[in-house]
């Protein structure tokens, strides 16, 4: 089944002055075998409150039915809302709705229907009278299950087409003969695909006035990544080149008993607790590491021994040193010991065989992630294993881009040209990926220059799982990186815009090659733009190459990019188009007992990596709307952990 999404718009409905009814039709008419409605809401006549619902329920619905505001009046704006949630129009859809509303009556014509995608989900946007409702999406109710299932397809749609000589079928069956099959799906002839990038062989007049690509929400953007990123790889390494971050891939067993043999707890005196208290001669020492321990202690006497020493044999029991006093002495050397402690037991002071690990015990579960604290690498140590299987870390390749862009990395410092910029993406990057446990190679500064960049991508993308880079993503005649990943690398952009501020520019692609898919972050130059959009989809995409997703148990997304609610201590405006993510600075309040969130500073702009300076927590701010136009202090709200919070 379907998940469908229905939102009302009305000011009256969401006011509780009047009751929505087109909302409880719609659901009626939807039911049934095919569609399953998941989200109900009523939002008033609101553009950005209308585009946030829309963004928020495309991720999870298939088809979004929004009744309302599609009137003549200048309060009805659920058209140009929807406009600014569509990924893409869809015109033929909207035009067989008011086809087949006109036949019923000629007034649908004042009814400014539409129809579109917003990234997988099919969105219609239809009068808010209870009859205008239903009339237009009976119009298309037999074609919506093929519309919707075509949207959602990836990898092509040949699999939802009947063959050319098949009779044509219903819409609601499996595979439907339609006009809406790509033609180069018929065959298995490779095409020469450009993409929706700029020709690279075309002049600078030819570029597209308005990006090609379609602004998906944050959500999808994140689950697209996941999707690409492949699977964590294994690697057999020793002890010794086992990095902090790296996750074990297979169960560790303990290959011997730790201890191995009795071992003392104390510095002290070995005996048999029998013995009780008393003078006894010392026959010998007994050190930690003695290898001279298979000799049996006789009643009477006893035997100095240190902490970790081995245990002879008839003695059951460790006196502490400070529990006896010395008798006697020759040349510095014990001779008789008094022992003080009159309550000695069997096993006093003494560590039995496997006491803090038994052989054949897993000592580290596949999963387990290898801290700084050290416990699990102390852990692995005592195993008895040579070796470990582990997920080898990211290899990532790293690189700036831009004629103006000065290598503050391998140049010296100098009076900086008219024009010029220093190089702060590629150190913050290279600093942030070093902090995951990632293998870094520092490809420097690429001028704007189409054969340059390409030849450099294509050998980074030789030895390393992925390239980031920042700059040329966006409008700019030099902004090469997307035509050259599809025109010269072969390569498919997954999406190429993010409604979020800042990082709207952000551009992930992937890459074939001989060995496995390789992948591309392309991140705006913008220094702040750029760090955002790396915590935001790159750092998860690396956690889950790294493996944190094997034997997780809670919400991937979670393990991958945590987040908390916190308390906001600054008042903030809010953005009416995009929801953004501001820097912060999340700390502990024992007072109230929960997460607080204070902003870096008031200047948020993108260009101003000093924002990001201290920050360790992205504040995720929603979309405004002209009844909720800021966050304001005391508000809760989530935010994104990227740096240890303070406690």
């Amino acid at each position: 089944m379907t998940s469908v999404g229905i939102l009302t718009v009305s000011t009256k409905c969401s006011q509780g002055l009047a009751v929505d009814k087109s909302g409880p039709a719609l659901e009626a008419l939807l039911a049934g075998p095919v569609w399953t409605v998941c989200e109900r809401a009523v939002v008033s006549d609101s553009k950005q409150e209308i585009a946030a619902r829309v963004l928020e329920w495309s991720t999870r619905c298939g088809l979004i039915v929004v009744s309302g505001g599609t009137g003549l009046s200048g309060d009805d704006v659920t058209v140009e809302a929807l406009d600014m949630a569509f990924t893409k129009r869809l015109p033929a859809l909207a035009t067989a709705m008011v086809v087949g509303s006109l036949k019923i009556t000629k007034f649908a014509a004042l009814s400014q229907v539409c129809a579109g995608l917003c990234g997988r989900c099919v969105v219609l946007g239809v009068p808010g009278s209870t009859k205008g409702a239903v009339e237009n999406v009976q119009q298309v109710l037999d074609v919506l299950p093929h519309a919707v299932a075509t949207a959602g397809a990836s990898g092509g749609t040949r699999h939802l087409h009947a063959d050319e000589g098949a009779k044509a079928e219903n819409a609601m069956s499996e595979k439907v003969k339609c006009g809406c099959s790509r033609m180069d799906e018929q065959d298995d002839t490779a095409h020469d695909v450009q993409g929706l990038s700029n020709d690279l062989e075309a002049g600078v007049a030819r570029r597209a006035r308005k990006s090609p690509y379609p602004m998906i929400p944050v959500a999808m953007a994140l689950q697209q990544v996941l999707e690409s990123i492949g699977e964590p790889q294994v690697e057999r390494v020793p002890l010794g080149q086992i990095a902090n971050g790296q996750v074990v891939a297979e169960d560790v067993v303990a290959r011997e008993h730790v201890p191995a043999y009795r071992a003392s707890i104390m510095d002290g005196y070995a005996m048999a607790a029998a013995d009780g208290a008393g003078v006894f001669s010392v026959r010998r020492a007994m050190t930690a590491g003695a290898s001279n321990a298979d000799w049996e202690l006789q009643r009477g006497e006893i035997v100095r021994v240190a902490t970790g020493a081995p245990v002879p044999r008839g003695a059951d029991a460790v006196v502490m040193i400070e529990d006896t006093e010395l008798v006697e002495s020759v040349d510095g050397e014990e001779r008789e010991v008094r022992v003080l402690d009159t309550k000695i037991v069997q096993g006093q002071n003494i560590r039995p065989v496997g006491h803090d690990l038994r052989a054949g015990v897993v000592v580290a579960r596949a999963g387990t992630r290898v801290t700084a604290v050290g416990g699990e690498i102390g852990t692995l140590a005592i195993s008895g294993n040579s070796d470990f299987a582990v997920y080898a870390m990211p290899r990532i390749a790293v690189l700036s881009t831009g004629d103006e862009v000065v290598d503050t990395l391998s140049a010296t410092p100098s009076t900086l040209p008219l024009g010029a910029i220093r190089d702060s993406n590629r150190p913050a990057l290279l600093a942030a990926l070093r902090a995951l446990g990632c293998h870094v190679v520092d490809l420097g500064v690429v001028r704007d220059d189409a054969d340059a960049l390409a030849q450099v991508l294509d050998g980074a993308l030789e030895t390393c799982d992925g390239v980031i880079s920042t700059g040329g993503v966006s409008m700019g005649e030099r902004d090469w990186l997307k035509p050259v990943i599809e025109q010269r690398l072969n390569g498919r952009i997954v999406f190429g815009r993010i409604a979020m501020k800042p990082s709207k520019p952000t551009t992930f692609a992937v890459v074939p090659h001989s060995q496995s898919q390789r992948f591309v972050f392309a991140l705006p130059g913008n220094p702040v733009s750029a760090m955002v959009a790396f915590h935001m989809f790159v750092a998860p995409a690396l956690r889950k190459l790294a493996g944190h997703l094997v034997g997780a148990s809670m919400d991937h997304v979670q393990v991958l990019r945590p987040s908390v609610q916190a308390v906001v201590l600054d008042r903030v405006e809010l953005d009416r188009v995009r929801p953004e993510y501001v820097r912060g600075v999340l700390a502990w309040d024992k007072e109230r007992g929960a997460w607080t969130a204070g902003l870096t500073g008031q200047m948020q702009q993108s260009s101003r990596m000093a924002s990001m300076q201290a920050a360790n927590a992205l504040v995720a701010l929603p979309i405004g709307t002209d009844h909720n136009p800021q966050i304001g202090v005391g508000e809760t709200v989530t935010v994104i952990v990227i740096g240890p919070p303070q406690i």
